[in-house]
């Protein structure tokens, strides 16, 4: 998989030419482990806290508001409290925590002030990919993709991918600084990126630059070798709006 990185690096530097991008994308086109299970979460509780009327939309559902909506509150050993609300057709609170649990682990592996900045969590049943919304500030996960990315090792990395566009694409995806960088580059690490720099580079790039930064030496050699010669300007901006700090393990049971 990294065989072509180092050449890639000679090929491109100081010519300015358009680099090939270093895979399809961030999460589920290649084998790295960004983050893993065994990284601390914060999270302390996790309890069913009611049923009640809640905004979701999704992909498959019809209307935008749902009742009898199973309202779970997670507590984090931070003092953040968060809400995530599945879908009745989960019919049951034991499979409804079966999804959310997972997915509350791994928000509470999330930067704190990521972690702050989520409204709620909305959770569906059935198989479509994760999606978020910037100005709500929250994403939307599906049981069956929860599932199959626990079994891939890539749950982790799809809720911190959403979570950026839920926490920080507004106001630094379309910010200046961010243009400026994505000029100067003239270079992308995932071809998911490059065929959507304005919605989905900040979120590409800020899980490469998140464990470069938070966890030196965890990505191969070639690839922070290769990131680090191809969007050097990219890196800078993420440096200081990445937040990095992440709280203390919470020791909940539900993350064992």
């Amino acid at each position: 998989m990294f065989r072509y990185l180092i050449a890639l690096i000679f090929t491109v530097a100081g010519t300015g030419v358009q680099a090939e991008p270093l895979f399809p994308n961030s999460v589920v086109s290649n084998d790295l482990e960004f983050i893993k299970v065994s990284d601390p979460s914060a999270l302390a509780s996790l309890a069913l806290v009611g049923r009640d009327r809640r905004e979701m939309p999704g992909k498959a559902t019809p209307g935008l508001f749902s009742d009898n909506v199973f309202i779970f509150e997670a507590s984090y050993s931070d003092g953040a409290a968060l809400e995530f609300w599945a879908h009745r057709r989960f019919k049951s609170e034991a499979r409804a925590l079966k999804t959310v649990a997972p997915v509350a682990c791994a928000v509470g592996r999330l930067p704190i002030k990521m972690r702050q900045h989520l409204d709620h969590v909305v959770l569906h049943t059935g198989d479509h990919t994760a999606h978020a919304e910037d100005l709500g500030r929250f994403f939307m996960i599906y049981e069956k993709n929860v599932a199959k990315r626990l079994r891939t090792h890539d749950l982790d990395e799809t809720v911190f991918h959403e979570s950026v566009h839920a926490t920080l694409d507004v106001p630094h995806a379309k910010s200046r600084a961010w243009r400026r960088a994505q000029q100067r580059d003239q270079a992308v690490l995932t071809a998911y990126a490059a065929e959507h720099p304005k919605g989905e580079d900040l979120a590409e790039t800020a899980l490469f630059a998140y464990t470069h930064f938070k966890t030196p030496g965890r990505l191969p050699d070639g690839v922070t070798a290769a990131m680090t010669q191809l969007v050097p300007a990219r890196l800078k901006v993420l440096e200081k709006i990445l937040p990095l700090k992440t709280a203390r393990d919470g020791g909940s049971s539900h993350c064992r």
